[in-house]
């Protein structure tokens, strides 16, 4: 018959130790006599949850900006245009002419020719000085008058042009010139100035060629030109006529005496009977 004894609770626990080694499992809870069992905690991890917005973006394909190459416009012929600028009613510049812008340089030889119909009028109106702007898509045109009461005449103080235009495919070029002449195309007071064509060279290999030429600042008699002055080139030479008359009138003097003195020795060659 087995008798059985009561044990404690600590020779429980290290039989139960032994009989764990023996199995041949290792067990970190036993490490020394009397050492105290501490249960972790268990954690339960929660998954995140993520939520991702999907953004829809809409590419805008790109515009190409394409600048045109400049180029010449087609040749044309010199056309005469009628300006005039006015200021509350009263009419202050007028003028007639056809433009020519033309340049001469190392790497141009060519005109550019002012459209009448492409072109806008503005300008300044006073007593002493108006001015003219013709104005066009390449640039523009100026004359400024001068009401010179010291001397009584009217005169265009200056000239001025500003063109930007391409003479060859591709090479767009600025031209600008002034010429502030003394007394350009002067006239009296209530008269017009009258030229059928006129070059004013602007520098820079850049002449103006003006034509048919008709200039009125101040002074207007019923909006309309007064007596026309004439340039130089346009006033009559009567000089050369003037010259050939007098050779042609000592010529037919000569004759003449010639003509009598051989007359005379006809006449003492004969002998009275």
């Amino acid at each position: 018959m087995f008798k059985l004894y009561s044990i404690g609770p600590q020779l429980a626990y290290f039989l139960i130790a032994e009989i764990t080694l023996t199995s041949g499992e290792y067990s970190s809870a036993y490490m020394a006599t009397g050492a105290n069992i501490t249960t972790a905690p268990t954690t339960t991890h929660n998954p995140n949850t993520t939520t991702h917005n999907t953004s829809t973006t809409t590419l805008t394909p790109k515009t190409t900006v394409t600048t045109a190459i400049p180029s010449p416009t087609p040749p044309t012929n010199m056309a005469v245009g009628h300006y005039n600028f006015s200021l509350d009613g009263k009419l202050c510049v007028m003028i007639e002419l056809a433009i020519g812008i033309r340049v001469n340089t190392s790497k141009v030889n060519d005109t550019f020719i002012v459209q009448p119909n492409k072109t806008t009028v503005s300008g300044e109106c006073g007593d002493k000085a108006s001015t003219i702007v013709i104005g066009f898509k390449e640039g523009q045109f100026t004359l400024k008058f001068r009401n010179n009461e010291t001397i009584k005449k009217v005169y265009v103080e200056y000239v001025d042009y500003d063109l930007n235009y391409a003479f060859k495919t591709g090479e767009l070029n600025e031209y600008s010139g002034k010429n502030e002449s003394l007394e350009l195309f002067s006239v009296d007071l209530g008269h017009s100035y009258s030229c059928k064509t006129e070059t004013l060279y602007m520098g820079g290999g850049v002449s103006l060629d003006l034509t048919h030429n008709r200039f009125q600042a101040f002074d207007f008699k019923n909006n309309e030109f007064g007596p026309p002055e004439l340039c130089k080139a346009d006033i009559p030479d009567y000089r050369v006529a003037i010259t050939v008359g007098i050779i042609l009138v000592l010529l037919i003097i000569i004759v003449v005496i010639a003509y009598l003195i051989n007359r005379k020795r006809r006449t003492d060659g004969y002998q009275s009977l």
